[in-house]
């Protein structure tokens, strides 16, 4: 199969382009993110090429995937001082959708600071939509609560007397104590 530099017009085969380290990293991390994400990482990396038809360098490119990899990841997003929201690679898709759809005025980006603004806006919409939708299920009483836990299994007098004699045996030989 040969690709084609959409930058440069070079023509390589797939072989060529995975023998690059840096190369086969980014393809590596594309292909590890969520799916609704990975389809939108090339059209929104293009937003970081400099002027004057260059493309990114490999490293560069690697750079970003790996710190877009992160904020994808990571449990919770954030921005500014404000509260953190919980995170979900459905926001980062979004935002990368907005971005690609309306860039900013000042491109090339160089940073993921405006993805993150956007992200987390949709993220704090998104929370705050789950939480209004919780909050008419508990008042509707459609929400199901989970049962408490049950009760754990009573401990035999036996294991007791082990237990104590255990740990009364640590303070007799100076293991501790109050």
């Amino acid at each position: 199969m040969k690709l084609i530099c959409p930058s440069c017009g070079a023509v390589h085969s797939v072989e060529a382009w995975v023998s690059d380290g840096q190369i086969r990293q980014c393809l590596l991390i594309v292909a590890e993110l969520p799916e609704e994400v990975s389809r939108r990482a090339l059209p929104y990396l293009s937003l970081f090429r400099p002027g004057s038809g260059r493309g990114l360098v490999w490293s560069k490119t690697l750079r970003l995937l790996s710190e877009l990899n992160e904020l994808v990841r990571a449990p919770f997003v954030d921005w500014d001082r404000k509260p953190a929201r919980p995170n979900s690679a459905r926001a980062w898709a979004m935002a990368m959708e907005r971005i690609i759809e309306r860039p900013p005025k000042q491109i090339p980006l160089t940073s993921h600071g405006y993805l993150r603004k956007v992200a987390y806006e949709l993220a704090d919409e998104l929370d705050r939509a789950n939480e209004v939708r919780h909050n008419e299920q508990e008042r509707s009483g459609a929400l199901r609560h989970t049962r408490p836990p049950s009760e754990p299994e009573p401990i035999s007098r036996e294991e007791l007397r082990r237990i104590r004699d255990q740990a009364m045996g640590k303070y007799k030989h100076g293991g501790g104590g109050l």
